[in-house]
């Protein structure tokens, strides 16, 4: 005979990361954290150069920081997945460097093979793990930890503060907003989630028999993007993800945006909006399946916008996972 079906529903099964109470508790620890990154930011400032490495989701954060370094500064800031940056080995890694090695469970080989090869060149290394007592903290410079039970509020909140400490140091204004917009997030995410549970509950079933969907993002956003087709999506949900940038939407898909795909939407606050509805009014009139996320209709600013929109992304593929029958 065959084993019975596990079939799950919300009263069987929820992921500890989207415990109650959970988004809040990571918040309150990344602030308690504040004045250490802060401080730490301030003495890393006097560097010429910084790398961030980390693999799946520790890349995706890397890319808000890189995006907004390059738009508002002249500092060099590299996003590196751990794989990639093996294979370059920087020749510009040495003593007037900085590397961020970035690893939820402070393991992760790549994580830890680059934390070695950067002390070799002469790199200031910063280890950022979940936990503290981690072997990538153990063997960097500095060691930072989130110590809470989100993984991507922890580090994403975690790369704002300190690098805005860096930027803010080095006498650039946005240093200063990004820290600000992580000082914000308690007062906004945590409202948002009886608004995105209940969305996602009809978004679930609506998306459930698509085995493809297309995940568009630009900008400030693109590593979400990333992260959501990537680690969620593929890893999680068990289902084909293409991530598709804004910017590059005539070059490919605008071809198969047809009746019967499926694609999610995340709106930004920058200056991609005109593009966005053109997009937006061309699919729908072919008929793709639209899930638009355009964190509730706040009045965001871009900074935000990573923050916000992960809040929706995150309980969509709960209610993706339960449709479809999958453990996360």
């Amino acid at each position: 005979m065959s084993e019975p079906v596990d079939y799950l529903t919300e009263e069987t099964y929820r992921p500890y990361w989207l415990d109650d109470g959970v988004t809040e508790e990571t918040l309150a620890a990344v602030a308690e954290k504040k004045p250490l990154l802060v401080e730490l930011g301030k003495e890393l400032s006097g560097y010429d150069r910084y790398y961030m490495v980390g693999s799946g989701g520790s890349y995706s954060v890397q890319l808000p920081i890189e995006y907004l370094a390059d738009k508002h500064t002249r500092v060099p800031v590299k996003a590196y997945s751990g794989g990639m940056f093996l294979d370059q080995r920087p020749a510009a890694v040495d003593e007037d460097a900085v590397a961020v090695l970035i690893s939820s469970s402070g393991t992760t080989r790549e994580a830890v093979e680059a934390v070695e090869w950067c002390n070799d060149r002469g790199a200031v290394t910063v280890g950022l793990t979940q936990k503290t007592d981690s072997a990538i903290n153990g063997k960097a410079s500095h060691g930072l930890g989130w110590d809470a039970p989100g993984v991507t509020l922890g580090k994403l909140g975690s790369l704002y503060t300190l690098f805005g400490s860096i930027l803010a140091e080095k006498g650039y204004e946005i240093g200063g907003r990004m820290v600000e917009t992580v000082s914000r997030l308690p007062e906004t995410l945590p409202k948002m989630i009886p608004v995105a549970k209940e969305t996602a509950r009809t978004q679930g079933l609506e998306l459930k028999d698509h085995d493809e969907i297309f995940v568009l993002g630009g900008g400030i956003n693109w590593g979400l993007a990333y992260q959501y087709m990537l680690s969620t999506l593929m890893e999680m949900c068990w289902i084909h993800g293409t991530a598709i940038d804004y910017s590059e939407f005539r070059h490919g898909a605008l071809e198969i945006f047809t009746e019967g795909t499926a694609a999610i939407f995340l709106r930004g606050r920058g200056d991609q909006r005109g593009l966005e509805e053109k997009i937006i009014e061309f699919s729908r009139g072919n008929g793709v399946k639209l899930i638009e996320y355009d964190s509730q209709g706040l009045e965001v600013d871009e900074l935000m916008t990573p923050f916000t929109l992960f809040v929706e992304l995150e309980w969509l593929s709960y209610y993706l996972s339960l449709a479809r029958n999958r453990r996360m």
